[in-house]
């Protein structure tokens, strides 16, 4: 009878090890790499009396705009056409702004995260 509980309390002891190692791995993992808790920003474009408006409506100008959601993925995409994109980060006390301009292009654009939005009471 000994036995028999040494047995069972033996593959007891093994199942706890296995699961412990099997959620220390994966616990690990997530202490390795964890999940992103921050959202991507969303990013929208200012007009002049302090309006947002999405980045796409830019495709009036622009015809082969493709998906552009972010003012560094749209100077990406203005060199990649042969356009000097010239940026400078703007202080904002909520959110963030990137001044971009394609002179080029007559194109001075100011792309905004829409918490600056919501400080204007538009979007």
């Amino acid at each position: 009878m000994d036995r028999a509980i040494s047995r069972d309390h033996m593959t007891y002891k093994s199942m706890v090890i296995i699961t412990f190692l099997a959620l220390t791995g994966l616990f690990g993992c997530f202490m390795v790499f964890p999940p992103s808790a921050k959202a991507e920003p969303r990013w929208l474009l200012m007009a002049r009396h302090g309006d947002c408006v999405e980045i796409e409506s830019l495709k009036r100008k622009i015809p082969d705009l493709g998906d552009i959601n972010d003012p560094f993925s749209f100077i990406r995409f203005m060199n990649e056409k042969g356009h000097r994109a010239d940026s400078n980060e703007l202080p904002a006390g909520k959110g963030r702004a990137v001044e971009v301009s394609v002179p080029e292009l007559q194109l001075f654009l100011l792309f905004v995260t829409s918490e600056m939005c919501q400080q204007t009471g538009a979007e």
